[in-house]
């Protein structure tokens, strides 16, 4: 009952995204980048980058694993949070584009259960699209 509880508790798709004031390089390296990353998330990121590596973020409050990693264009991971069900996991795909002013991110959130999506969608703006434009000073706006 528990389990077919927790499946339909979950949602198709979640997506969002955002623009940032630097190359594209730049903002790719902000989501693979051991140092990078525990600098917008003050310290508190466990990171091995690199298809099958896991990470910890928030002193374990956010992990998963990359599945796939295409230098400044695509980062297929497992995500999850803490508090889920064990084993479950939501996929993201992170889409990086150049537009020759700009950076942009697009995240695509498959699995996500019902009671985290406000949570998760105000996460990815709080701890990392605002977090690296003010860390970094990429700051533009959002899509």
């Amino acid at each position: 009952w528990y389990q077919r509880r927790v499946r339909e508790a979950v949602v198709s798709t979640q997506s969002t995204g955002d623009s940032f004031k630097c190359c594209l390089d730049d903002l790719f390296q902000c989501f693979v980048n051991p140092d990078k990353m525990r600098a917008y998330f003050n310290g508190a990121a466990d990171v091995d980058p690199r298809e099958s590596g896991k990470f910890s973020l928030l002193g374990g409050a956010i992990s998963g694993s990359y599945l796939e990693i295409h230098p400044s264009d695509r980062i297929q991971m497992h995500w999850r949070f803490k508090d889920w069900p064990a084993e479950m996991y939501s996929s993201v795909t992170l889409t990086f584009k150049d537009t020759g002013t700009s950076a942009e991110v697009t995240l695509s959130q498959v699995g996500v259960p019902q009671y985290s999506v406000e949570q998760i969608k105000s996460g990815w703006y709080k701890y990392y699209f605002n977090a690296i434009k003010s860390r970094f000073g990429y700051g533009s706006g959002t899509l």
